[in-house]
Parts: structure tokens; sequence; C-alpha cells
């Protein structure tokens, strides 16, 4: 099955998802300059070029070819520097701390076993006072049809906030919305988000 997103990131003048999370653009002035930002499941870049753009070093990952292609063509047009690759965030090795780690719409697209360890590996490698923001689909409402296939790691409602309990909470959202990609294909999802804070003291 050829995922609806890949149509869209072919498309090198189309906006695929809409522009940066208002909860990415808010932390900017909360990090360090130079902060180290990761973005896993990046898509073509809506948040990892802002990030860039305000002088973070941005390290990028996703799936999609297109969608990589299609980032480093919007780097590039901008003079921005992002250090994008091609792979599987489940694979993601981690070789350092980040002040930001960002999981944007993805992981419900994995196995719930694999979406746990990944959650433990961003709190592992996130900075001393440094954030993870991390939006996903719930089980609130069945997952569209023709997504249900993918999304074979729907989170449970409220269990994102479970998971980072212990955590520093800035935002904490759950809420349904509309979306319609290219094709005419509209969608309606269950979402949590969740803006937290490392409290662990460097």
């Amino acid at each position: 099955m050829r995922p609806l997103w890949e149509t869209t990131y072919a498309d090198l003048h189309a906006k695929s998802f809409g522009n940066a999370g208002k909860e990415v653009l808010d932390l900017i002035p909360l990090l360090p300059a130079r902060a180290k930002v990761l973005d896993l499941g990046c898509g073509d870049g809506r948040n990892a070029i802002p990030l860039a753009r305000a002088g973070f070093t941005v390290t990028a990952v996703d799936i999609s070819e297109a969608g990589i292609r299609k980032l480093d063509m919007l780097a590039a047009r901008d003079g921005l520097t992002i250090h994008s690759s091609v792979g599987d965030m489940t694979r993601f090795e981690f070789p350092e701390e980040y002040d930001l780690i960002i999981s944007h719409g993805c992981l419900h697209f994995v196995k719930p076993s694999q979406w746990e360890e990944m959650i433990e590996r961003f709190k592992a490698h996130t900075a001393p006072s440094g954030f993870n923001v991390i939006t996903v689909f719930t089980d609130a409402i069945p997952a569209p049809p023709d997504l249900a296939p993918l999304c074979v790691g729907l989170f449970r409602e409220g269990e994102l906030y479970e998971r980072y309990s212990e955590w520093e909470t800035i935002l904490k959202k759950s809420y349904t919305f509309e979306d319609e990609h290219a094709g005419g294909i509209r969608h309606t999802h269950a979402a949590n988000k969740l803006v937290v804070r490392n409290c662990r003291m460097g």
C-alpha cells in the first residue's frame, strides 16, 4: 500500500501538512543557542526548516525518500543546513543527546512494542531541561478505512501522557480534527498532543 503522503511529497510545490506546529515554534525562545534538535518522521520539513532557520542544529529523518528530497530542496532554497537522511525511525541510533526531540504524527504507524521502546529512547537521549514534542493518533475514534492497515499502533486515549508522568508537562491536548489530502481524500482523526520538559538536572 502506497501511503497517501507520498503523492504530496512528490509535488515539490504543494504544502504537505500545513505549517510548523505552534507548539514547536513556541519552544524556540526556550531553547539554548545552537540547540540540537532531532525530528523523527520529519516528512518534508515543516518543523525542521523553521528550527534550522532559528539557528539550531537540526537532524531530520524520514522513511520517505520523496519527503527527504523535498526537505533538502526547500532547505537549499533558504540557504539552510539540515542533517537529513532517509531511514526507519525505529532503527535510529541516537548518537547524542538532544535539546528537543520531535515525533509529530508518526508513532501510531509502528507497533506498540516499537513505540514503547522509542519513547524510552527519546527520554534517555533528551538533554537535561530538554523537550519532547509528540503527537499521535488515538483509538478515541477508529482509523479511517484507507489508513487502518497503516495505523498498527494507535494509542489508547491518554496513554501518551502516562508515558511521561515524571516529566514537566508544558502542553497536553486531546482533540479531533479533519484533514484533506491530495485527490480530495478526507479523514477525521482523534489525537493526543504532548509537550514535556525533562526535569533531570545536568
